[in-house]
């Protein structure tokens, strides 16, 4: 409703713009988190169902709404922890089908919302000592995709992980274990 109540204001022949509004008072905006989401395939999926897998599957500590909006679908979180679980726990299925998921202001269409990417952990392994720091494993990460965080190395272990945008109009044969040879 707030987005086309959004698309639908305007001053004469000008619209207004809610993104720069000051709310001085109480329960002008809903406090709540959103996500949009896709699945990435053109199939038909069982609303209900779907619904019912992903509420489940996400493990959420308080309920969650999920709307369905055209081929797209619309996540609503009480809280601010429960929507973080969701965007560095994934990437998430259902059906065998990769569900594409963005943050939401909650005042636009979201079909504005871009859902050409995945957020995913990429793990390196087996790294030299002198390597394993966060810059180098920002730099390796860069070659890949967008790095949005760098989880502390391990030295010991010479393991390190960091959390990527890939984007999906670039196709990337991605598999379980990868190979890194130094020099």
């Amino acid at each position: 409703m707030t987005a086309s109540l959004v698309s639908k204001l305007s001053l004469g022949n000008e619209p207004v713009d809610l993104g720069n509004l000051k709310c001085l008072k109480k329960g002008f905006v809903t406090p709540r988190f959103y996500l949009v989401g896709r699945l990435n395939s053109a199939r038909a999926v069982t609303f209900d169902s779907f619904k019912v897998v992903v509420r489940s599957m996400w493990r959420l500590s308080t309920p969650m709404e999920v709307q369905p909006r055209g081929d797209r679908f619309l996540f609503t979180f009480a809280n601010e922890r429960d929507l973080n679980r969701v965007k560095n726990g994934g990437p998430w299925g259902y059906q065998r089908v990769m569900i594409l998921i963005n943050d939401y202001n909650g005042l636009f269409d979201i079909i504005v919302v871009p859902l050409d990417f995945v957020w995913i952990w990429m793990e390196i392994e087996r790294l030299p000592a002198a390597l394993t720091t966060t810059p180098t494993t920002k730099l390796i990460g860069e070659t890949i995709g967008e790095v949005l965080q760098v989880d502390h190395p391990d030295i010991n272990k010479g393991v390190a992980r960091v959390r990527l945008t890939l984007p999906l109009h670039n196709p990337m044969r991605l598999e379980r274990r990868s190979r890194m040879s130094y020099w």
